[in-house]
Order: C-alpha cells, then structure tokens, then sequence
C-alpha cells in the first residue's frame, strides 16, 4: 500500500480534494511508474482489495515497473487477482469465498471486471452479469450500471436506456443528483436515446445535466467534481455531434 510519505492521486488526479477522500468510490494509488499509465479505477479497485490486515500486494519497484507494458501490467494484476481468489476459496473451504465474505468476493470480481474492460475482453460483460444475479442486495444496482457502459460500447442502446433509466433513479435516492455517478447515468441514458435518433430527448436531457453541475453549491460534498463533470459533459455533447457529422 502507499506510504503516508508517497505522492498519491485520487479521481481528480493529485488535486486536493478534501474531505471527498472518505467517499467510498475513491482510494490513494499511488504515483510511480507501474500505476500512472493505468485508469484511477483499476489502482482504487485492485488496491482497495488489501486491508491492514492483510499481506500487501507485491513492491513494483520503478525498475520492474519500466520494463512492462500497459498491456503487460494490467496481465500481472490479473493473474494476482485469480490467485487471490484461489487462496481466499481455499481458506473458506469448506464454505465459499462468495458465502464467507460476500463483500471481498464482490470486490474482487469488480477489480477483474474492470482489468476485463481495459483489456478489450469480452468476458466483461458475463463477469458483470454473474455479479448482478449473484447480488445479495437486488435493490442494489451499481453492476447494472457498469453493465449499461458494456452495452453501450456494443450498440446495444435500446437495452442500455431502459436499464439506465431504473439505475437513475436508484442513484438519485441514494447518492443524490448531483453525485458523479448519477450525473454519468443521466450522460449514458442521453447517450442511448441520441444514438437511437431521438435528438431533440437526448438534448433535453444533456441540457439537465449541465443544470445540475452548475446548480451543485460550492458547500456542496459534490462541488469538488464539478470541472470533471463539466468536462465530461462537454466531451459527450463533442462526441455526439460528430456522429451527426460522420
């Protein structure tokens, strides 16, 4: 894990971004040259996995580090990831990992979906899949929002709005409108409903989401994603219209 004394970023980079640091979606990885190269996500959920009560995951040293790959790295962190689930399978015997310590389990899987989605594989979608019909919570949508991304990226966009629109309004309830995560559901929906040709709806609803950024208050636990939001905002509307253009 990162020393105290290490640089570290977090969603916005190495911002400073206060107390937002205890939100649950955000983690220190650290900044060298093994983790740099590779998404915020993949660090937070392969080094949250790691408690202090546990081993910590190998050293990568800035030597090993220069002499891999992105492709190469993201290989390695796999491979620690199906051990892992191996040994934790093992010590549960002769219960289930899945049945010993659901949340590790859930966690784990999560952090090989995500390596799954970096490296183009197509197993994503089925690891997301056996997450959400092996939730232990149903109310709890968050796989379903990952999903949604897969079928987006696959043209499957009638099936991506109608599960979107469900995730939505699960976030709204339990983070607020103003959370990244909602904002991101309220962009993939637009996303979804633009690309199905439905123009005139699909800007009415990325018009709500610029409302919402700017409506954030600077008190409020969100203010510190609005430039990201904003950003990302604006690279969706971007993105959009060249599929006009094309």
């Amino acid at each position: 894990m990162a020393q105290s004394s290490e640089a570290v970023r977090y969603s916005q980079g190495n911002k400073n971004i206060g107390a937002a640091r205890d939100f649950p979606w955000e983690h220190a990885v650290p900044q060298n040259r093994f983790w740099d190269d590779l998404p915020f996500t993949v660090g937070r959920n392969f080094l949250s996995l790691f408690g202090a009560d546990e081993q910590p995951p190998p050293s990568f040293d800035d030597a090993q580090s220069g002499a891999l790959s992105k492709t190469e790295k993201l290989q390695l962190l796999l491979k620690i990831l199906r051990e892992r689930l191996a040994t934790k399978e093992a010590d549960a015997a002769p219960q289930t990992f899945y049945d010993v310590d659901y949340e590790a389990w859930n966690k784990t899987w999560l952090a090989i979906a995500g390596i799954q989605h970096e490296l183009g594989d197509a197993a994503e979608e089925e690891t997301l899949r056996m997450l959400i019909e092996r939730r232990k919570d149903p109310s709890n949508l968050s796989h379903l929002h990952s999903l949604c991304g897969v079928l987006l990226n696959q043209g499957r966009y009638r099936e991506a709005e109608t599960s979107e629109v469900a995730v939505r309004e699960w976030l709204d309830g339990k983070l607020g409108r103003e959370s990244p995560q909602a904002l991101a559901a309220r962009r993939m929906i637009a996303q979804a409903v633009w690309m199905q040709g439905r123009r005139a709806e699909a800007e009415q609803l990325m018009e709500e989401v610029g409302r919402i950024i700017e409506r954030t208050a600077d008190d409020s636990p969100y203010a510190v994603y609005r430039d990201q939001q904003r950003e990302m905002t604006d690279e969706l509307w971007e993105k959009l219209r060249k599929e006009d253009d094309g």
